[in-house]
């Protein structure tokens, strides 16, 4: 899990020094680099909350940041993979527009993944847990036990770290696509 954690962190590292560098050619006009921007403030967010929770042994009630951080991964390879500016002006639509069902889309977060690459065996495993989610830590009262819920799939600390890890990095092969050198993959996971 340490292991897993110092990863996690160099890659919010290389997100923080290639904004850094990049900083006088961000363009606020450009839909593009504002919703990338944004996007990317967002990841690191919740990556660190995300962190704190499973750090503290509630790696289950970090699953919807996990989900979140999904949707924010795969919406930055999708800005940045073409039409960019199109794209972009799509997302900052859907996201003047907040709807907890809008922001977690299962259709648009498959055909979104689909359009760029995004590994299947991480959205997959994400959208798995919404039941262990949903379902964890149930018997976790004097009693509860005689209500005996389903058994969830598990979501173990060190695979949600995993799979945090492994969104970052496709976060940060966006911001790569976008602004060649500037955000070095080798750097990551």
């Amino acid at each position: 899990m340490k292991e897993a954690l110092q990863r996690l962190g160099r890659t919010k590292t290389v997100i923080d020094r290639g904004f850094s560098r990049l900083g006088p050619e961000l363009k606020a006009d450009d839909a593009a680099d504002r919703a990338l921007m944004l996007l990317s403030c967002r990841s690191v967010a919740v990556s660190n909350a995300l962190m704190v929770l499973v750090q503290h042994n509630h790696a289950v009630e970090a699953l919807p940041l996990l989900r979140s951080l999904l949707e924010l991964a795969a919406g930055m390879r999708w800005i940045a993979a073409a039409d960019s500016a199109a794209r972009a002006k799509d997302f900052l639509e859907e996201y003047a527009r907040p709807q907890w069902d809008g922001i977690w889309s299962d259709r648009r977060i498959r055909e979104r993944c689909a359009a760029v690459g995004f590994p299947d065996p991480v959205r997959e495993k994400v959208q798995l847990w919404c039941r262990a989610h949903q379902w964890g830590n149930a018997a976790g009262l004097p009693w509860a036990h005689v209500f005996a819920a389903p058994q969830p799939p598990d979501a173990p600390a060190s695979e949600v770290l995993e799979a945090a890890v492994a969104l970052m990095g496709e976060a940060v092969a966006a911001l790569e696509r976008r602004w060649p050198g500037r955000f070095p993959t080798d750097q990551v996971g």
